[in-house]
């Protein structure tokens, strides 16, 4: 019994660091939040995305009702399939946020939405918004994904 309770202690220590480290949501840096949401609604990780995505008050998960919150993540992560993403140099945004954009590619379509992050709590960093509208216009969200656009001049 106590072999163990001996192999468990390190195990339990590893899992109780992780609880604590993920509690502050959001990410040390701006890219990494992006890349950290991008990847997060690639595995439709609903959890992993409320947690950097938010404001300067901090994560989603915190201010946002449990089900608007989900019904909004899985409107991103259709929209936010892709097979590369390339974060681009950040610009400034309004009261301390940055503008960065982000090439999305999927299939054949390209889109470069502006990502805006902001630093919330702790220093940490969110996803506050990005141009959804810019990525339905490119045929990102929604059936049409699935096949590439005709060739211009065919109907």
């Amino acid at each position: 019994m106590k072999r163990v309770a001996v192999l468990l202690l390190p195990c339990l220590a590893a899992c109780a660091s992780l609880a604590r480290s993920g509690d502050a949501g959001g990410a040390a840096s701006p890219s990494e939040a992006i890349q950290q949401f991008l990847a997060a609604s690639q595995k439709k990780d609903l959890q992993g995305m409320s947690a950097l995505w938010g404001t300067a008050d901090g994560p989603a998960s915190k201010s946002i009702p449990t089900k608007e919150r989900e019904r909004r993540e899985l409107i991103m992560i259709q929209c936010l399939s892709h097979e590369k993403a390339t974060v681009g140099v950040p610009g400034p945004g309004e009261a301390g946020r940055l503008r960065i954009p982000v090439e999305l590619t999927a299939l054949m379509r390209k889109a470069t939405p502006a990502f805006t992050v902001v630093r919330g709590p702790g220093g940490r960093w969110y996803v506050e918004n990005f141009e959804l509208d810019q990525l339905r216009d490119q045929g990102f969200c929604g059936a049409s994904r699935s096949a590439p656009p005709p060739p211009s001049g065919v109907r």
